[in-house]
């Protein structure tokens, strides 16, 4: 069965090694008058001043993939628990906004492809890819709406992310991503290069 096109951000997995994953979050920082919106399953990277910030450049480290953030309501006058950061500036710059991150280079991700040129085959296994940003974040869920980019797989070892498997050999038969003679078919990736790791040449 043909895939369909559906966009949902990097979604964690499991861990390489095996292990039972406890997908731990660290604490990091946006800055109080950041305007671009950050949604779950977003690639984020740090910034001069340590803040998170979107990805932007596809050969810059990644911090991790953004899973929420906490901050302070000043039209409710309540912290809010957000799975998406709204981008838009809190009035005072004392108000700190805490962002919880998945930075751990070993963390597999469930994510799907673009489908602008071919499926990720099993060819693709091992080598590195870019990120698209999709048609943007949905701001009733918070989900991302970042994928890999089927048109730009290469071995380049700054590449932000690496193909470990495809989603079809884990995945029931039949289910939406796992056709991997169609286009916007699914893959399990790792961070490749991160400001934890640096990145490693695919095979």
């Amino acid at each position: 069965m043909a895939n369909t096109q559906v966009q949902f951000g990097f979604q964690p997995y499991g861990i390489t090694a095996g292990t039972v994953p406890n997908f731990g979050l660290r604490r990091r920082t946006i800055a109080y008058n950041y305007n671009t919106a950050l949604f779950r399953g977003d690639p984020v990277v740090s910034n001069n001043a340590g803040n998170i910030v979107a990805v932007s450049s596809q050969s810059a480290p990644l911090a991790g993939i953004f899973w929420g953030c906490k901050y302070y309501s000043t039209a409710a006058k309540i912290p809010i628990f957000s799975p998406y950061w709204p981008g838009v500036a809190l009035s005072n710059s004392a108000y700190v906004v805490s962002a919880l991150i998945i930075d751990d280079p070993e963390t597999l991700f469930v994510v799907a492809s673009l489908g602008s040129t071919a499926a990720i085959s099993a060819a693709n296994i091992m080598d590195n890819v870019q990120w698209n940003a999709g048609a943007g974040g949905n701001t009733a869920n918070g989900i991302s709406s970042y994928v890999i980019d089927d048109g730009n797989i290469t071995t380049t070892s700054t590449l932000p992310f690496k193909i470990m498997d495809l989603y079809s050999t884990v995945a029931p038969p039949g289910q939406n991503g796992t056709d991997d003679t169609t286009v916007y078919n699914w893959a399990i990736v790792k961070m490749n290069n991160t400001d934890r790791a640096a990145g490693t040449t695919g095979v």
